[in-house]
C-alpha cells in the first residue's frame, strides 16, 4: 500500500512540476552536439520521434514518468525517424545528456 501511494505521490508530482505544458501537437527538443556546425533537433509528433544531427551510435532511450525504461533505438543515421508503439501519456526521452518530458497524444 505505501509502495503503491508513494508511486502515486512521484507520478503527480513529476506531471506538476512540468515547466512546459505540451499543448501543441509536435514539440522541438534541441541541444548542441558535438560537431559544432550541427545542432541536434528532436522532433516529437503524435507517437513518433524525428531527429536531425543526431550522435550514430548512440541510443535514444523513452522512459514512463515512473522511471521504468519502455523503448530504446539507436541512431544509425544522423537523420531518421523512430515510432513509438506505447500508450497515450507522458514519457521522458533522453539522448545522451538531454532529457525531455513530451506528451505522446
Amino acid at each position: 500500500m505505501k509502495k503503491n501511494l508513494l508511486s502515486l505521490l512521484f507520478l503527480l508530482a513529476c506531471m506538476c512540476l512540468q515547466t512546459t505544458v505540451l499543448a501543441q501537437q509536435e514539440a522541438k527538443l534541441k541541444s548542441i552536439s558535438s560537431d559544432a556546425d550541427c545542432i541536434l533537433e528532436m522532433r516529437v509528433a503524435g507517437n513518433t520521434i524525428f531527429t536531425e544531427c543526431a550522435p550514430i551510435g548512440k541510443k535514444i532511450e523513452v522512459f514512463s514518468v515512473v522511471g521504468l525504461k519502455v523503448k530504446e533505438f539507436k541512431i544509425e543515421t544522423s537523420t531518421g525517424e523512430f515510432t513509438l508503439d506505447v500508450p497515450k501519456g507522458y514519457y521522458i526521452i533522453k539522448l545522451n545528456d538531454t532529457v525531455r518530458k513530451v506528451a505522446i497524444r
